[in-house]
């Protein structure tokens, strides 16, 4: 997701309270609505076929589909998922949280613990800098310099995720943090003499120094 994408999301939440609620209302109808036609889609199914498993009418299908019209109930959800035999997940989580997920930003979820469970509000995350350092470290992963793979080649700016394959004259001192795109192996540094498929999750700009 660009660096402006990031900063627009957070300058929103940031107008106030009320800003903060219709986003999480407009990302919660959205999401609901177009997970329940994907799903249905990825199932060749028709709507007529959902709502018989649901015990509906398509109608009422056709609703939930739709943002602007679907307000489905706990209940609903829950009988969809079973109907859909896919996990539902229902949970307060803190706003830095969503914003990683509508920006397509990677984030580790920690599970079940105290923290998850007691959830920071907005203003304690923003006295806690948590949007300023979202921001910050988007924009410094987004300068990177990383190693091109597959050419060989250096260049600016590159999109951190994708994958390449080792070239065996990896220059000094462009190092690269990458994982496997295949195995469980943990995230290493690659440098000369690297084969494989692997996914850049971090790099060196000419002449830096790595301290990993």
């Amino acid at each position: 997701m660009p660096l402006n994408s990031l900063k627009a999301v957070i300058a929103r939440l940031r107008r106030s309270r009320a800003a903060r609620k219709q986003f999480v209302e407009s990302h919660l109808a959205k999401t609901i609505a177009y997970q329940i036609r994907a799903t249905r889609d990825r199932l060749g199914w028709s709507q007529q076929q959902l709502a018989g498993e649901v015990g509906m009418n398509q109608n009422a299908i056709s609703r939930l589909e739709s943002p602007e019209y679907g307000k489905p109930t706990l209940t609903t959800l829950k009988r969809l998922a079973s109907a859909l035999d896919v996990a539902l997940v229902v949970r307060f989580v803190p706003f830095s949280e969503l914003v990683d997920w509508v920006t397509t930003t990677p984030r580790t979820i920690s599970g079940l613990s105290t923290e998850s469970l007691a959830v920071a509000d907005f203003d304690a995350e923003e006295r806690m800098g948590v949007f300023d350092a979202m921001v910050e470290q988007s924009a410094r992963l987004h300068q990177l310099t990383t190693f091109d793979f597959a050419t060989g080649a250096l260049y600016q700016n590159a999109t951190l995720g994708e994958a390449y394959t080792a070239a065996p004259d990896f220059p000094q001192p462009h190092l690269v943090v990458v994982k496997p795109i295949f195995g469980s192996a943990d995230v290493m540094r690659k440098q000369a003499g690297s084969q494989g498929r692997y996914q850049i999750v971090q790099g060196t700009a000419v002449g830096e120094v790595s301290n990993g």
